[in-house]
């Protein structure tokens, strides 16, 4: 939890003083997929910071950053099983999913959400669900990678996506 109260600090401060703004990856990714699919309206990542911590939103377009799981979130995480629901107004469309990595590995919860009409076919907007973390899966090599800097800061050992600097220049 410090360490992703100490990035977001980061990132503010450096906008404060002019520089530019350093997000962690995990809010890049979240940027993506709104940018992708106008069809979402939220998206959240629900992952328990690197060295342990509570299970928190680490990224999302609507704020609640640091924002603890709540018993939903956690059966979701610890169960597998899909928490899929139409909101208590019934003009959105909740899915939350298990955030798996590159690897397949569980690494927290992923909710997305979509506009919703009374007696909609809810299955697109499952399988639109699956589709965002598919993509997102394929672009996180492990929960701890979310954390850092994005963009990727060239002196920093490891990338983004989870490679060293110093075998990428090997490679070339």
């Amino acid at each position: 939890m410090r360490i992703l109260q100490a990035l977001l600090c980061l990132a503010l401060v450096g906008n404060a003083v002019g520089k530019p703004s350093t997000t962690i990856y995990a809010q890049e990714l979240v940027n993506r997929v709104i940018a992708n699919h106008p069809e979402v309206v939220v998206v959240a990542m629900h992952v328990s910071p690197p060295k342990g911590g509570e299970n928190v939103i680490i990224a999302s377009n609507i704020g609640r950053i640091g924002k603890r799981a709540d018993a939903d979130d956690l059966k979701v995480i610890q169960t597998g099983a899909p928490n899929l629901a139409v909101n208590k107004a019934g003009d959105r469309f909740e899915a939350e999913l298990v955030l798996k990595d590159a690897n397949s590995r569980s690494i927290g919860a992923l909710g997305v959400v979509f506009p919703y009409m009374k007696g909609q076919d809810t299955a697109p907007l499952q399988a639109g669900a699956k589709t965002v973390r598919i993509e997102l899966s394929r672009r996180i090599t492990n929960a701890d990678n979310l954390l850092q800097p994005y963009p990727f800061d060239g002196d920093s050992d490891i990338s983004p996506d989870g490679h060293s600097s110093s075998s990428i220049r090997n490679a070339n």
